[in-house]
């Protein structure tokens, strides 16, 4: 397995600290589209895991987008620079 590029995978975890189950789910979903998005410009063979906190319970989808975005460029997960912020 040395040497291989695997194909980026991404987990969300969501505690009970962010709301009943409902708002749980509808956290995950939102973070697994932006992620599911954004993964054409990712560099392969990541594991990505991302923890929401409380304030994500209340977060838009742009929110949500724009604070991946920002994470991403502080961790240099992106092939090239930061990708288009549209749509």
């Amino acid at each position: 397995m040395t040497g291989q590029m695997t194909e980026t995978q991404g987990a969300v975890v969501v505690s009970r600290r962010v709301g009943p189950a409902v708002t749980r789910n509808k956290v995950k979903r939102r973070l697994r589209e932006v992620f599911r998005h954004e993964l054409p410009g990712l560099k392969t063979g990541l594991w990505i895991v991302v923890t929401a906190k409380p304030p994500a319970a209340n977060a838009t989808m742009e929110s949500l987008r724009s604070e991946w975005l920002r994470l991403g460029k502080r961790l240099s997960i992106f092939i090239d620079s930061l990708p288009d912020q549209s749509g």
